[in-house]
């Protein structure tokens, strides 16, 4: 087992030998010249000097088609109305809601688990009366080819694709 008593002996000894290193090499009377300390100074110069990096002009995490068809959906077509104007939407209903986030859902699959629906997300199993994590919403009922999903007091059913 090692000790405090034996990691200090360690580093004592490792400081020893090279506290004896240092001193044969002061005796041996080695000095660089001003030469090569200049050399080495300006080679340090050089290291620490300040560079411009150029900036990227490609995205490295998109590649050019994929820029080039983002660049294209931001294009506005010349149209009478201005287009400083501000777009104002009303506030959505709960079914609303609802329903774009059941649009944005894909299950993988569903299989009946001890006589009940169950619809698999990835990894994730969800049973009728279980919850969606990510958005506070119930499944409330799941059918073989839809399932109805239950936000607050409002239900949607959404088939399964």
């Amino acid at each position: 087992m090692i000790t405090n008593r034996s990691k200090i002996f360690c580093l004592g000894a490792v400081l020893c030998g090279l506290a004896g290193n240092v001193v044969s090499a002061a005796d041996t009377d080695i000095v660089v010249s001003p030469a090569r300390r200049q050399e080495a100074l300006e080679q340090a110069k050089k290291l620490l000097a300040i560079r411009t990096i150029a900036p990227v002009t490609v995205d490295p995490f998109h590649s050019e088609k994929f820029s080039e068809m983002v660049a294209s959906l931001n294009h506005v077509p010349n149209t009478s109305a201005p287009t400083t104007a501000a777009v104002v939407t009303a506030p959505r209903s709960q079914r609303d809601i609802l329903q774009a986030i059941a649009a944005s859902l894909k299950p993988t699959g569903n299989f009946v688990l001890g006589g009940q629906q169950t619809l698999v997300f990835g990894q994730k199993r969800v049973k009728a009366g279980g919850f969606l994590t990510e958005y506070t919403l119930e499944i409330a009922a799941i059918e073989r080819t839809s399932f109805t999903l239950r936000l607050n007091r409002e239900e949607f059913t959404r088939p399964i694709k």
